[in-house]
């Protein structure tokens, strides 16, 4: 693997955002003046480590996503408006300007009400 691709792994590890960039040259044996010659001639690099976070994030991200599912569906209020304001593509500014408000209440009742009619249903 070359300096760049080592580099962008390092930078896309969220565990090592308190660490150097000397850091990074010392435990990989190259010196500081290479390391910043890459980065200043390539002008992409950051925008690859940028994408590389999102992956990286996104994969972590389904497990709170699930456990945010399962939240809203026992009945958690806040839950509830965070996934709808999530995936509803919810804007403070739109809601504003529209009035739009969402009953989170009237919502997680509504789910309740159809998660205990699905347990009662004869199977």
């Amino acid at each position: 693997m070359n300096v760049r691709d080592t580099y962008i792994q390092y930078r896309t590890n969220p565990d090592n955002d308190d660490k150097s960039d000397a850091f990074f040259c010392s435990t990989n044996c190259i010196s500081l003046d290479e390391l910043n010659e890459l980065l200043h001639s390539d002008k992409k690099i950051q925008a690859d480590i940028l994408k590389s976070r999102r992956a990286t994030y996104a994969k972590r991200m389904k497990k709170i996503d699930a456990s945010l599912f399962r939240a809203a569906e026992a009945g958690d209020t806040k839950a509830a408006e965070l996934l709808y304001r999530r995936f509803d593509g919810w804007d403070p500014k739109v809601v504003a300007e529209t009035n739009n408000y969402y009953n989170f209440t009237d919502m997680v009742k509504g789910l309740r009400v159809k998660k205990a009619s699905i347990k009662t249903r004869p199977m």
